[in-house]
């Protein structure tokens, strides 16, 4: 369901703008925002996003918390999620990739990068 937007849970308003920016503005496809983890589980289950960019370190309940329940989630499991977070210690990305996250991506984010991730993962025509 490519036309379905792209979720992007993300507490900090910087990285917000500049990742829409890409996806709005560079990328041309469609995207609502959660401002934290509560809200962008609440979002997936109304919006039913085409795939999710999941900040880790998230208020209100954590991105690892909000990906192991929509992977949990029989209706949501399907939905490829990339996380884009500060967590670039040893282990952390084997940790995302339990709690369900198809693609881990590290901060500051790498835009060409970022958009090859979303290009790959994105539902075909």
């Amino acid at each position: 369901m490519r036309d379905a937007p792209i979720l992007l849970v993300e507490d900090s308003e910087d990285n917000r703008g500049l990742i829409r920016q890409l996806v709005v503005g560079m990328m041309n496809l469609p995207m609502v925002e959660a401002a934290d983890g509560l809200a962008g589980l609440q979002m997936a289950e109304e919006v039913q996003p085409s795939m999710i960019l999941m900040d880790l370190s998230l208020p209100r309940l954590s991105g690892w918390e909000v990906t192991a329940r929509l992977k949990a989630d029989p209706r949501l499991a399907h939905i490829p999620i990339i996380a884009i977070t500060a967590h670039a210690m040893d282990g952390d990305e084997r940790k995302a990739r339990e709690a369900g996250c198809d693609a881990f991506l590290t901060k500051p984010v790498d835009l060409d990068e970022l958009e090859a991730m979303i290009t790959s993962y994105l539902p075909a025509t």
